[in-house]
């Protein structure tokens, strides 16, 4: 590694606080880690300590604070650590996340990195300067916009940040990103007298800073300063890499072509020392080209070629000296490698603009006129829109070749190295990688945890909403962590959130088949989310034991029915009365499942039991009368009503009830109307009661009220086919034809789609029309 990149890679890595702990966080006693070289380490134990220590004297507040914390810090290093194995955009959510909770400086900084990574540039500066809203003394802060400003190339900007650093706390980093900002403001003799600075200031070994220093200036336009410090590099360490390359190139780009020899003599001394190195090979094979030195050039050029046969330039420039030497057969292949290389959406490329017009040029001369003409063709379709003199042109194409590498050390400017540390990530070393993993695991646990005891506090504080926001959040971290799944679980079967309960309920019962809560809470999500086939499936195991719950034993059966296994059904039901023969809740259960698959006289007797059991019991009697109508005995199921009606005088359900019986059985029909306008009045979306009235009062020959009543009904209840049929018939008696054949059609409709539903259940109040 050159210099230059090692001065960058710790100006990123350490100036901006990004390095990876290397003392890991024990979840089980962090403060035992023992490392007081690291602080915030040291911070995120005491936070876990004091978090312990608050829940378990019961101190929710203080405990909320404390796992706040303890969240926030894991977010940093988490986002750290996915910044550092470069994957910006997760690493600017985390930070984000955890400023959310804390905004303190270093997040800002680190965020701010972040967004430099992901080539946001403006969203860095922003967060570096927020950083300093919170700390405007902070130089670290400075130091980063600094250099964020000088990145975006806005220098006018970045000269007071990194001028601050500087005065506060001067090093070469700070040192060399000034010298380079007030070069790119051309004030190139206090540039010069920072460099000076630095090369006392920094003691041992100054191989390469000369190269760093010409750099600096060849990229921001002095190139005698560029070449005296090259010069100054090679008087040091003759064998410095590049130093000759970077005078050569200099000499060849603005020391016209009375100094192009010298040039040569440059890259030639290179490549005695990197034989290797493609850009000598193929700077020295240009040259050899201007000087009409064909064979000599072909030779250099073949040997970039076969360095780095990826680069286009180097195939034009070896074509075009295969064309001087009559070597049209070779020329014309790499010159269409050229063009195959050239970036083709570019249409500014002066690369792919000259290899046009040399291929046409060769074509035509070799006879081919027609194809010779499409390619001058493209080549001044090309020219048109630039504007450049031949020597321009063969400048831009060199100025392409070195901006083409990125990898090259010391080959690139400061701009170009600051974008490829924003860009790309250092690869990870395999010991780094498997430390990185190790460090997410704990930190994962921690953030699992913390979450986790949040969720938990705003439980015991019935914030419902906030605690299973909290279980999703340590979910995304941790999801088995031990206890999630059954506390998120049962926060959510409390909150009626059964739909959400399934899932925790669900992994925790398959890990934990032996938790009886955790089970009879997954079986009644499942009921309650009409999902039977799984209510069944998790009730199953304990179908022995069920009876002892006469609401889980309820849910079970209802759950068969709704599966058409009825037997099974009628077996729990029967078990469920059995069994419990004192319990008026298990056997009014057993009674209405009982009805469900149909055995009416063990309902009705099931039912009787419970009026005798407990007479206060609400709908006793009104589910035997329903019974009772079904196996059509409607004079012991008036009674049943009438008895209902002693328990809740105001219930209308019975009230409509005894009207029904009464209409079926066509006695006391005065009564049964006012039954069921009082029905009514307690409830005027009551479709079945107003059904029953419009279609008595059809028969009494009030077609018009009979009318409003079932239009009512049909409005209240569109589902009930009945209604639909009896408006029919009403519309018919008032002569409205086109209504009737409307209804009409739509209790057809209606019937077949009924005849496919299920029965409700009687639990559920349904009644007979």
């Amino acid at each position: 590694m050159s210099i230059t990149e090692f001065l960058f890679v710790i100006l990123f890595v350490s100036a901006f606080g990004l390095s990876v702990p290397a003392q890991t966080i024990k979840t089980n006693n962090p403060s035992k880690s023992g490392n007081q070289s690291q602080p915030r380490e040291d911070e995120l134990a005491r936070h876990l300590t004091a978090a312990e220590t608050y829940q378990l004297s019961g101190d929710l507040p203080n405990a909320v604070v404390e796992n706040r914390a303890i969240v926030s810090l894991a977010l940093q290093r988490t986002a750290n650590l996915t910044l550092k194995e470069g994957q910006p955009q997760r690493a600017i959510k985390l930070f984000n996340d955890s400023l959310a909770i804390n905004d303190d400086v270093q997040t800002r900084m680190n965020l701010a990195v972040a967004y430099m990574r992901s080539a946001e540039i403006d969203k860095a500066i922003g967060e570096a300067q927020n950083a300093l809203k919170i700390d405007a003394k902070n130089i670290q802060a400075h130091y980063l916009l600094g250099r964020l400003f000088y990145t975006k190339g806005d220098y006018a900007a970045a000269l007071p940040e990194l001028e601050s650093t500087i005065i506060s706390a001067p090093d070469f980093d700070s040192a060399y990103a000034l010298s380079v900002t007030y070069l790119n403001l051309k004030q190139p003799d206090r540039a010069k007298l920072l460099f000076e600075e630095m090369l006392t200031a920094l003691k041992g070994n100054k191989n390469g800073l000369h190269v760093l220093f010409g750099r600096a200036y060849e990229e921001t336009g002095y190139y005698a300063e560029a070449e005296r410090e090259f010069k100054l590099e090679l008087a040091i360490n003759p064998k410095t890499p590049k130093a000759h390359f970077f005078i050569g190139y200099i000499i060849l780009q603005h020391g016209g072509s009375e100094r192009l020899s010298e040039a040569g003599k440059e890259f030639e001394q290179e490549l005695q020392i990197s034989p290797q190195d493609f850009y000598a090979n193929f700077f020295r094979g240009v040259v050899a080209s201007s000087e009409s030195e064909h064979p000599k050039a072909i030779g250099y050029l073949q040997k970039a070629v076969s360095i780095k046969p990826q680069i286009g330039e180097a195939y034009l420039f070896l074509g075009q000296s295969q064309i001087e030497i009559g070597d049209t057969t070779e020329a014309e292949k790499n010159l269409r490698r050229a063009i195959e290389l050239s970036p083709n959406a570019d249409k500014k490329n002066f690369q792919l603009r000259r290899a046009h017009f040399l291929l046409g040029r060769l074509l035509i001369k070799s006879g081919r006129k027609d194809e010779g003409e499409k390619e001058l063709a493209k080549a001044r379709e090309i020219q048109g829109q630039m504007l450049a003199t031949a020597r321009d042109e063969v400048s831009k194409i060199l100025n392409q070749v070195i901006g083409e590498d990125k990898t090259v050390e010391n080959q690139k400017s400061t701009n170009e190295i600051e974008k490829q540390l924003k860009a790309e990530q250092v690869a990870l070393t395999p010991q780094e990688t498997v430390e990185i993993k190790k460090l997410r695991a704990q930190l994962s646990e921690i953030l699992a945890q913390a979450y986790h005891n949040l969720g938990v506090i705003a439980a015991q504080q019935t914030d419902t909403e906030e605690a299973l926001a909290k279980f999703a959040a340590a979910a995304e971290w941790k999801p088995d962590f031990p206890g999630l799944d059954r506390n998120w679980g049962i926060v959510s079967f409390r909150a009626n959130q059964f739909d959400k309960a399934v899932a925790p309920l669900a992994r925790h019962t398959k890990t934990h088949p032996e938790d009886a809560l955790a089970r009879r809470m997954l079986g009644v999500s499942y009921y309650l989310t009409k999902n039977y086939k799984q209510a069944v499936e998790t009730l199953k195991p304990i179908e022995k034991n069920l009876t002892q719950d006469a609401e889980l034993a309820y849910f079970y059966g209802i759950s068969l029915v709704s599966l058409d296994r009825q037997s099974e059904a009628a077996i729990v039901f029967t078990r469920l009365a059995d069994q419990n023969p004192k319990s008026a809740q298990a056997r009014f259960y057993a009674g209405q499942g009982l009805a469900l698959v149909g055995d009416y006289e063990r309902a009705v007797k099931e039912f009787r039991h419970v009026a005798a059991l407990d007479a206060s019991v609400s709908q006793a009697h009104y589910n035997a009368g329903q019974s009772l109508i079904r196996l059509n005995r409607l004079d012991e199921a008036e009674k049943e009503f009438r008895q209902e009606l002693l328990v809740n005088p105001s219930d209308e359900l019975s009230k409509y009830s005894v009207a029904y019986t009464l209409l079926e059985r066509k006695i006391n029909t005065d009564e049964a109307i006012s039954l069921l306008r009082e029905a009514i009045a307690a409830r005027s979306d009551y479709a079945d009661a107003r059904y029953q009235l419009g279609k008595t009062l059809i028969e009494k020959g009030d077609v018009g009220e009979a009318i409003e009543h079932l239009e009512t009904a049909a409005r209240s209840d569109p589902k009930k086919d009945y209604i639909h049929y009896q408006l029919s018939i009403a519309y018919r008696r008032a002569s409205r034809i086109a209504d009737a054949d409307r209804e009409l059609k739509i209790f057809r409709e209606l019937k077949e789609a009924n005849r496919r539903e299920k029965p409700s259940g009687m639990g559920n109040k349904a009644n007979v029309p």
